[in-house]
């Protein structure tokens, strides 16, 4: 075989074949550093790790969005309920005022009023009954108060 290249063919092909082959090298010197290929993997898995972190705090921030604004939605139907309720516990107790006015008012008439036989007498058993009725009403708008004061405070 008679070779017909000229020498500086011959060592163009000579530098080819060395970078080929010291890249071979290196690519098998990689493969054998046992020690970088664990850093590699170590890096890939810190950096897994770091991103589903991410995606984790991601989710928890959303669910704890929605739990605020679910909490906050049931306080606002909680105090429309308050509010109500209050309306009607002072409904109620206006309507038990007025009741319990309008009875103490026919009560003093029936056991004041009239010319009667025995007015007198049944003016003298009034006067000893009298405080009983007065207590009961005055307990009653105690409780009633107690009752309002209770709620109000609730809802502070």
């Amino acid at each position: 075989m008679s070779d017909t290249r000229s020498a500086d063919e011959v060592r163009a092909e000579i530098a080819e074949t060395r970078a080929e082959l010291a890249e071979t090298a290196s690519a098998l010197a990689a493969k054998a550093d046992v020690k970088a290929q664990v850093k590699n993997a170590v890096a890939d898995k810190k950096q897994a790790a770091a991103e589903k972190t991410g995606q984790i705090k991601q989710t928890a921030a959303e669910k704890a969005a929605h739990a605020k604004q679910a909490a906050a939605e049931k306080t606002e139907q909680v105090k429309q309920a308050a509010v109500e309720k209050t309306e009607q516990v002072k409904q109620v107790t206006a309507q038990t005022t007025a009741r319990v006015t309008e009875a103490a008012a026919e009560h003093k008439d029936t056991l004041l009023g009239g010319s009667e036989p025995g007015r007198h007498e049944a003016a003298g058993r009034a006067k000893t009954r009298r405080p009983m009725p007065i207590a009961a009403m005055a307990a009653g708008a105690a409780a009633v108060v107690a009752a309002i004061t209770l709620i109000r405070r609730r809802r502070r």
